[in-house]
């Protein structure tokens, strides 16, 4: 049975006179789960805002097409009528919480606001409804949650009221744009079970906007694959990934991370930790007896040989970045660093100075640790003016050039700032700093975690080439099982803020130890 039907949708931008979406058809049936599979830009998103009307008028233009819903236009419905219908009965989850949710209100206002608006104006029905919901979507200690602000939650947590607001009014259409983008994977299976038993039980149907290619395949019954604002094919998800007929579609599905290790690990320790722990303190205690402290980390024991990649793999707040930044030399430490036979912790800050240009570190959000004011020559030459301060410009923009070839750009973008460039490009800049110092070692901090597969398959190519062609060592850091497992020589399963288990890849995933390990490989869909 017909719930939801688009007919002939285009949309354009009212700036550059560009088409989004370009005759967009499709129909979403009661009980079902349709997928919408594209890169960033294909216009997956704003397909979901068209829906629920709530694309920006001054910005974009409909220019053709019908949205039908109970029989009626929704882009010819007055407002108040769409006011109505929000929430109740088309409900959204959108990709950011943290952007999606009011800061200076606290959850229980927000929920409260949603329940008043489109159920009852009772409270203790309004209470009632809160924490019924909020305990449906797996989360603990309810009124902490409910008097918390959206600051004071983890992404994981913000997810999931995102959720609950837009379930509590049990809606027979939701449409889920990247729910689990930039959650761990065990995370991801939790919200998504969460979301495919709410269907199962309430009937609803659920659009499923995601470039996570082994998600959809396995929680969608149809499948739409968007490119450049068109639907260049569609069908029952298996069909299409058994028996892809469009290239584009083929392409997507190829690009998959695979293995792409060819050569063998060196035997030389380039670094290497003994008994390494972080902690912070939780409160500002005079008396140092007083004073608490969460633990990040706990006697770490790693190494990384000469040409070698380590994945360090684990959930949000496991403590995979403390000892990124731990290694880094950002954060107080105890233990032991031993890098290329120096013992840092034993150094001065002076002298530990004088070896930072062997090691360097890629962060997962390229946009926020690129300066906006910066343009890309000057950031590429922030590095080499610190350690050769007679370089001349001539040398310097020649050598900046040779790094923006290096990875795949064209040198006339030297004078392009940050904001002038797609996420995948603004990853290959910030790979291009690394670089620069020429580095016996570089970190990779959820490097990939938000790109598209097509644009995240590049990223990783690059990364495999150039420890080819440089002998680098590489430590990786990633939730994401299936891109560790595609450029890994050896992984370290952390949790709790310990290793709870580490050996070559293949072992880790062929014969897991712990169950902990055994829960990851299954929500990464590699089992």
């Amino acid at each position: 049975m017909k719930i939801l039907e688009i007919k002939n949708l285009s949309l354009k931008s009212k700036k550059n006179n560009i088409l989004l979406l370009q005759n967009i058809n499709l129909i979403l049936n009661k009980g079902e789960i349709l997928g919408i599979v594209g890169e960033s830009g294909s216009g997956k998103t704003l397909m979901g805002l068209c829906i629920t009307k709530l694309i920006d008028p001054n910005i974009f233009e409909i220019i053709s097409g019908e949205i039908i819903y109970d029989g009626k236009n929704l882009l010819e419905c007055p407002e108040d009528y769409l006011r109505n219908i929000r929430t109740s009965m088309v409900s959204m989850i959108f990709q950011e919480p943290m952007l999606s949710l009011n800061p200076v209100q606290t959850i229980q206002t927000q929920l409260h606001e949603v329940i008043k608006l489109h159920i009852t104006r009772n409270e203790k029905e309004i209470d009632t409804l809160s924490e019924e919901i909020i305990t449906k979507t797996g989360l603990a200690d309810i009124k902490k949650i409910l008097s918390s602000y959206p600051h004071m939650l983890s992404g994981g947590q913000r997810q999931r009221i995102m959720i609950a607001i837009a379930l509590v009014c049990k809606p027979e259409v939701l449409i889920a744009d990247e729910p689990t983008t930039a959650l761990d994977v065990t995370l991801q299976l939790q919200i998504l079970d969460l979301l495919k038993d709410f269907k199962n039980k309430n009937n609803m149907s659920m659009i499923l906007v995601s470039h996570d290619l082994d998600l959809i395949k396995n929680y969608s019954d149809h499948i739409i694959i968007l490119n450049n604002g068109q639907v260049v094919e569609e069908g029952i998800t298996r069909d299409i990934f058994e028996r892809p007929t469009n290239e584009y579609t083929k392409k997507l599905i190829s690009s998959r991370p695979d293995n792409m290790i060819s050569s063998e690990a060196g035997n030389v320790k380039i670094l290497e930790t003994k008994d390494l722990s972080c902690r912070f303190a939780l409160n500002n205690a005079f008396f140092s007896k007083n004073k608490k402290y969460f633990t990040a980390l706990s006697n770490i024991n790693i190494h990384i040989n000469s040409a070698e990649t380590i994945g360090i793999v684990g959930e949000s707040g496991s403590g995979k970045t403390t000892l990124a930044m731990a290694i880094m030399q950002l954060l107080d430490y105890k233990g032991n660093i031993l890098f290329d036979n120096q013992d840092f912790s034993k150094l001065s800050e002076k002298d530990i100075r004088k070896h930072r240009d062997d090691f360097q570190i890629v962060f997962q959000d390229p946009f926020s640790s690129l300066s906006p004011r910066l343009n890309i020559l000057e950031i590429l030459s922030e590095g080499l003016l610190a350690f050769n301060k007679n370089i001349t410009n001539e040398k310097l923009v020649n050598i900046c050039s040779s790094l923006l070839t290096e990875v795949g750009l064209n040198h006339d973008m030297l004078s392009r700032y940050p904001h002038q460039f797609s996420g995948g490009q603004r990853q290959r800049i910030a790979i291009a700093r690394a670089l620069s110092m020429k580095p016996k070692l570089i970190i990779f901090d959820e490097p990939t975690s938000a790109l598209d597969a097509i644009v995240q398959k590049n990223i990783l190519e690059l990364i495999v080439s150039l420890q080819e062609k440089y002998s680098l060592s590489y430590c990786f850091i990633s939730h994401d099982l299936k891109v560790i497992k595609s450029i890994s020589h050896r992984i370290y399963v952390i949790k709790d803020s310990k290793i709870i288990e580490t050996n070559s890849t293949k072992n880790i995933l062929c014969n897991p130890k712990s169950d902990y390990t055994r829960s990851l490989i299954k929500s990464s869909f590699l089992s």
